[in-house]
């Protein structure tokens, strides 16, 4: 009987073991083998501990937070093509507008083991306990095309992006030097609680407030998209007679505005700026349309993807990446405006 209790723990104590010896090695990720190890993270605050491996095969999650736009459209298509190139394979969901639906496609991404994730997300600080998910599943995130945490405990591993901030900026300057420091302005902005906007208007709004002389007479929401923009700039034309420019912080947006400004026709008094230089922004730029100007928010994922890549390799990677905000306008058109552009 004491013989067989002593056998009972032994095993107990071997299963163990075996449990601890286990942990930290993903046996059921692609390519799994005795080559994974976690890379421990580096000094900067929401840094974490993830899992690598250095061979085998590679899967991406990417969660983007909509596909009714050109830009998220062109995100994903730009991931999907830059994957392919890697050959590794891209698992991409749609948040559908939906904070919650944006979790959930990360937590079913968690589930399923990827690799890596990368998150675009227009949500805000609503999104950041599926960040916080992630990084407790070990799993190196890769935060793109959005805003950046504002809160150093929110865990990532890298974030590129354009610079909004800097964009709002010198969509600002520009319009003092057009303006020659005096004039009306409108200002459209995006879904007020996503932190692309917020950031582009805290770029924006401190800037042109240095120029005293330059009035904004309307400040409203366009919800990224053309339509709404359309309407609301129809609403601020028939309450203002005197506007010299209206900033959108958006081409879709932008469009929108010049179409409500055309059909008004008031599109020899009023010049229109946007941001993200769509090609269709970068084609009326070119012929010499009342859409002068655009702010470039680089669309293309590629860097993204291989910082994923690099981060499963156990590659030292830049905790941000900025990517580079051009002003686009007639001075400049063809070195930008690629006529076969995805966006």
């Amino acid at each position: 009987m004491k013989k067989k209790s002593f056998s009972i723990i032994i095993a107990s104590m071997l299963a163990f073991a075996l449990t601890i010896t286990g942990c930290g090695n993903s046996n059921n990720d692609p390519g799994a083998s005795g080559n994974e190890s976690p890379t421990a993270s580096t000094v900067p605050a929401g840094s974490y501990e993830y899992k690598t491996k250095a061979e085998g095969d590679i899967v991406i999650g990417f969660s983007q937070a909509v596909m009714n736009h050109p830009f998220r459209i062109a995100n994903v298509e730009s991931a999907k093509a830059t994957a392919a190139e890697l050959g590794i394979e891209l698992i991409v969901t749609d948040g559908q507008g939906d904070v919650n639906k944006e979790i959930s496609n990360i937590e079913s991404l968690i589930a399923r083991k990827v690799d890596a994730i990368i998150v675009s997300s227009l949500s805000g600080k609503a999104i950041y306990p599926a960040y916080k998910q992630v990084a407790e599943a070990k799993i190196p995130l890769i935060i793109a095309a959005s805003g950046v945490p504002d809160d150093e405990s929110i865990p990532y591993v890298s974030y590129v992006a354009t610079d909004e901030v800097t964009m709002g900026q010198q969509a600002a300057q520009y319009i003092g030097k057009l303006l020659n420091n005096k004039g009306n302005i409108v200002v459209i902005d995006g879904v007020p609680e996503s932190t692309n906007s917020e950031l582009r208007r805290q770029g924006f709004m401190p800037e042109i407030e240095k120029f005293a002389d330059i009035k904004v007479v309307a400040h409203q929401s366009g919800d990224w998209l053309r339509l709404p923009a359309m309407q609301v700039m129809t609403n601020i034309l028939q309450a203002n007679d005197e506007i010299d420019v209206v900033l959108a912080q958006n081409d879709e947006m932008g469009f929108g505005a010049l179409e409500a400004i055309k059909k008004a026709g008031r599109e020899n008094e009023i010049k229109v700026i946007g941001m993200d230089a769509q090609k269709e922004a970068l084609e009326l730029i070119k012929n010499g349309d009342s859409y002068i100007m655009s702010v470039k928010n680089e669309w293309s994922l590629d860097t993204a993807v291989k910082l994923a890549v690099d981060a499963v390799r156990g590659k030292p990677i830049d905790k941000r990446v900025v990517l580079d905000s051009p002003i686009i306008d007639k001075a400049n058109i063809d070195e930008y405006y690629d006529p076969n552009s995805i966006f």
